[in-house]
């Protein structure tokens, strides 16, 4: 499949604030969800076909009952269509819980003064990792909080212990990460370690 960007009233130009919200809501409250409407989307869809904004708003904006079954019975077979009947299970691994933010549902969040901070070792990331991988794992995702001590080249370092961690029942596949935002220059060093995501 072939990515054509779509046009809105914001260029879309690297590094420069793309969003528009007042656009975003204009598609929302203008969104038609006619049934012939809502039926096209979703054969677009099934065509592998990226939908835009304003397609995206009808679908969500839909109320129908039955039309929202029909959005769900289309994700599903496009879901199989693409990904088979499978799933893929990623275990976490919490490295760190440091946080300097305050979001509302994390335990993470800098005023939670209730939870202990810990971030690992580097012997006890490997045992760790040697316990999930006795355990038949393959596939992790290392959580960490936003924190200055979490810098790209950090975690770079854990993701390539991580995959320097053999044992008898053999070793991870594929990491992934889910920490702070980045700038490009820190994912280029997260990526350069052989992140999955």
């Amino acid at each position: 499949m072939k990515f054509t960007p779509e046009t809105y009233r914001i260029k879309d130009e690297p590094m420069k604030p793309f969003i528009d919200k007042g656009e975003i809501w204009d598609y929302i409250n203008g969104a038609d969800t006619s049934e012939e409407e809502v039926s096209r989307i979703i054969s677009k869809s099934l065509n592998k076909q990226r939908l835009n904004l304003k397609e995206v708003a009808s679908l969500v904006q839909t109320t129908d009952p039955v039309l929202v079954n029909e959005i769900r019975k289309g994700a599903q077979l496009l879901k199989e269509r693409v990904y088979g009947n499978r799933i893929v299970l990623f275990a976490p691994l919490y490295v760190g819980n440091l946080c300097m933010n305050n979001c509302e549902y994390c335990g993470f969040k800098a005023t939670n003064k209730e939870t202990q901070r810990v971030t690992l070792t580097k012997k006890e990331l490997v045992d760790n990792v040697k316990a999930l991988e006795q355990n038949g794992q393959k596939r992790l995702i290392l959580v960490y909080g936003e924190h200055t001590s979490y810098t790209p080249e950090y975690i770079a370092e854990t993701v390539k212990t991580v995959y320097g961690v053999k044992t008898g029942n053999g070793e991870i596949r594929r990491v992934n990460i889910n920490a702070a935002p980045l700038e490009i220059e820190g994912f280029k060093t997260v990526r350069e370690a052989g992140i999955g995501t």
